[in-house]
């Protein structure tokens, strides 16, 4: 439970940096591996800050966190990365308070994703939550936030268009390897990187592009085995992937690498050729695209070609704000319950106390209910706590 000296609310932060501010590039700089992550959420216990979590992602990478003094965040993000405090500035943010609870909810439910709608995010979410726990890093108000965010953007996923049809990132490299290449029966296609999202696009590619070959290869070759035998693909070892490269018609990569690892050296053979880098930061060398036959593509790119295709989402952007709107006020009805217990247990004590002096009197345990209850709902109304205090013990005095 939160104590009445807590003000979680006002002091929840977020120091983020997105698509919407920054490029590929300046992203990739701010980008966090697991292992970075949970550098950052241990920093973040050792300087005492009561709950944080990390969402890093191709399109974001943010740090929740409760904080008197926002710029705590910044330190940890670019303590842990190789972005510096100067590009913060220039291209990130920080949200406090109820401005932050919208931001969470709006990217909860897709809203604030370079493709709007796409309903990804939210699994990405409740896994940077359950990383963070195994952590140590949460705390029971951001917990109760993260809940309430979830609902909000299940809610506007039934009750609203907002997230129709199949439309993301990892369906949309199989729209545009449709599109670029209509005749797909003998094409074959390389697929780097086995990671959750990969494990995606593993998915449409075996599903939307039955007929052709696809092969598997992932930095750790295990994962890599696995899923080829899952999906009917072909297994390339990743200590082979510079020599086969040059075989494929297709590439896609999602490795998430810190460095490159497709690069002009790889491709000997002069053919037509499509790339799609979905990685942050990059993983093919920008400088393929300058081989004569190659299409390139990364994830920016890739994603002004998607929102062509959901401008009818747009028109549901209202509906899902008024369902955010209705579930914060939920939210700060909740939070100020929980700063009322305290001394509605203490109240409630009193009268308990109180009855033994009217031990003839039956029933006192409801009448004390009922108060007590009275006095919550008021409290909820009017948080005139003194006021209220003597009103519920004059209306408890008047049931005896």
């Amino acid at each position: 439970m939160l104590n009445s000296h807590h003000n979680f609310l006002s002091q929840f932060c977020i120091a983020g940096i997105n698509y919407r501010k920054s490029d590929v590039n300046i992203r990739g700089k701010f980008s966090l591996s697991p292992e970075q992550c949970e550098y950052v959420l241990r920093q973040a216990i050792a300087k005492h800050i009561p709950g944080a979590f990390v969402l890093s992602t191709c399109n974001r990478t943010e740090i929740y966190g409760i904080s008197n003094q926002p710029n705590e965040l910044i330190e940890l993000l670019c303590l842990h990365t190789q972005g510096t405090v100067h590009d913060f500035i220039e291209h990130g943010y920080i949200y406090q308070g109820l401005q932050a609870i919208e931001h969470l909810f709006k990217v909860a439910a897709g809203l604030d994703s370079q493709i709007i709608g796409d309903y990804e995010i939210l699994s990405q979410l409740k896994h940077a939550a359950n990383f963070a726990r195994q952590q140590g890093s949460m705390n029971s108000f951001i917990e109760r936030v993260i809940n309430f965010a979830i609902a909000s953007s299940k809610q506007i996923k039934t009750d609203t268009h907002l997230s129709s049809g199949t439309v993301s990132v990892s369906y949309a490299a199989i729209e545009i390897i449709k599109e670029k290449i209509p005749d797909l029966s003998d094409k074959n296609i390389l697929l780097v990187g086995m990671g959750k999202f990969g494990n995606h696009i593993a998915k449409n590619l075996k599903n939307y592009l039955p007929g052709c070959s696809i092969s598997f290869c992932n930095r750790t070759d295990d994962k890599a085995v696995t899923l080829a035998e899952v999906y009917g693909a072909n297994f390339i070892p990743y200590n082979d992937l510079h020599e086969v490269a040059d075989k494929f018609d297709i590439i896609i990569v999602s490795a998430a690498a810190e460095n490159f690892i497709i690069s002009l050296s790889d491709f000997k053979t002069s053919k037509s050729r499509l790339i799609l880098d979905l990685s942050i930061p990059q993983n093919v060398d920008p400088a393929v695209k300058n081989i004569p036959g190659i299409e390139l593509m990364n994830v920016d790119e890739i994603s002004i070609i998607l929102n062509k295709t959901i401008h009818r989402r747009r028109s549901e952007i209202p509906k899902a704000l008024q369902i955010i709107d209705q579930t914060i006020i939920e939210l700060a009805e909740w939070y100020s319950m929980q700063l009322n217990n305290p001394m509605l247990r203490k109240i409630k004590l009193q009268l308990h106390e109180l009855s033994k002096q009217h031990a003839d009197v039956t029933g006192h345990k409801e009448r004390i209910h009922k108060t007590v209850s009275s006095l919550a709902i008021q409290l909820r109304k009017q948080n005139n706590k003194g006021c209220q205090y003597i009103h519920a013990m004059n209306d408890y005095l008047q049931m005896n």
